[in-house]
């Protein structure tokens, strides 16, 4: 109800009491009903014609930041049923207008005092909208040194054939996993393998017994990624439960071999390196009542780069891992995948670390992008 002045109300509140027993009548109530609604309101005309004519009566004007108007004097109304106390809203301002005993008011302004603060799911929930990921790739490292994976782009003569070339790489410190012959012109031809050599010997002899080639290009896995000197990518960072778990799937002798660490919306995607591969991730999230149990979905993919333009399509990129997963935020995320390099088979693990974003302190005053 709004009060605007003292006589005004009263007049206001005679009149509603009139106009409610002919709708009673008017939709079939007794007689009896009608007088008891009648003296109910005659009692709360009288009550609230008290409160404004009382020079006991304090009024106060409160400013309302969070909590909707209309809901807040409902509840204080109809809810903790604080009687007799008049509140008016001014929506211009987003003030409450109250006018009741002094005695009740202090009480009053403390109830208004817990319930106008900050909604707390709406918080949570816009501050999940972006999550900052730290994702790691995990391998068993090779434990033979005998034998190394190794690429190589050989140019030979157009004269050499699959036969002549299959007796040329047969060697006991030499194993070819797979090769593909490209024809550049009448004169010349292009050899792509990959397999495990010894050392670059083995593939000195390969040259020498394959007339008019030289190598064009050689590479070798030499198990060793950038990650090693990042202090924030290695596995003893991890915390020890995850450690053991993963252990579980890989043992105890354990490498990073990829590392990336950013912020990702909701929904959102993100395209990366990690090692010497690409990362391709989507998240989307189904969100909850509760935002602490909204589940986190992701996308995911991770792609070997072809490592000669003169491989074919298949072999220039391939899928590590290809993978839709549901999770938690806060909680980790463990995808396990085995994957061809240079002819051999590798076991691996990928951990997902997805957290909320939040805001770290900073003297420096710096904006951090990723």
């Amino acid at each position: 109800m709004e009060f605007i002045t003292k006589g005004d109300e009263i007049m206001k509140i005679r009149t509603f009491s009139i106009i409610t027993m002919g709708i009673l009548l008017a939709a079939g109530t007794s007689w009896a009903q009608v007088q008891a609604s009648s003296s109910n309101a005659r009692s709360v005309s009288r009550d609230l014609g008290q409160l404004l004519a009382d020079e006991q009566a304090v009024t106060q004007i409160i400013t309302v930041q969070y909590y909707p108007l209309e809901d807040l004097r409902d509840l204080i109304s109809n809810v903790f049923r604080i009687d007799r106390a008049v509140i008016h809203i001014d929506e211009r301002s987003n003030r409450l207008i109250i006018r009741t005993e002094k005695e009740k008011l202090q009480d009053l302004l403390n109830l208004i005092k817990q319930l106008d603060v900050p909604d707390v799911v709406s918080a949570e929930t816009t501050a999940m909208q972006t999550l900052v990921y730290r994702v790691y790739m995990f391998e068993i490292p090779v434990t033979s040194q005998d034998l190394k994976p190794f690429f190589m782009n050989l140019q030979t003569s157009s004269q050499i054939t699959s036969g002549g070339f299959l007796d040329a790489v047969t060697d006991r410190d030499l194993q070819i996993s797979g090769f593909q012959v490209i024809n550049d012109d009448e004169e010349k031809r292009t050899i792509v393998m990959q397999g495990k050599a010894a050392s670059g010997e083995s593939l000195k002899r390969i040259v020498e017994k394959i007339p008019q080639s030289q190598i064009m290009e050689l590479k070798w896995d030499d198990e060793e990624t950038f990650t090693k000197d990042i202090e924030a990518a290695r596995y003893s960072r991890l915390p020890e439960p995850l450690r053991k778990h993963i252990q579980t799937f890989l043992g105890e002798s354990i490498r990073t071999v990829g590392y990336w660490f950013g912020a990702v919306s909701l929904p959102g995607e993100t395209n990366a390196p990690i090692g010497p591969w690409r990362l391709e991730m989507r998240t989307e999230t189904e969100r909850r009542s509760n935002p602490r149990e909204n589940t986190l979905r992701l996308d995911i993919k991770v792609l070997q780069q072809g490592m000669s333009p003169y491989m074919s399509p298949y072999m220039r990129e391939k899928e590590i891992i290809s993978n839709s997963i549901e999770g938690r935020i806060g909680k980790p995320i463990i995808v396990g995948y085995n994957r061809e390099s240079y002819g051999t088979r590798k076991m691996g693990a990928m951990v997902i670390l997805p957290e909320a974003e939040t805001a770290p302190s900073n003297d420096s005053g710096a904006t951090t992008l990723y």
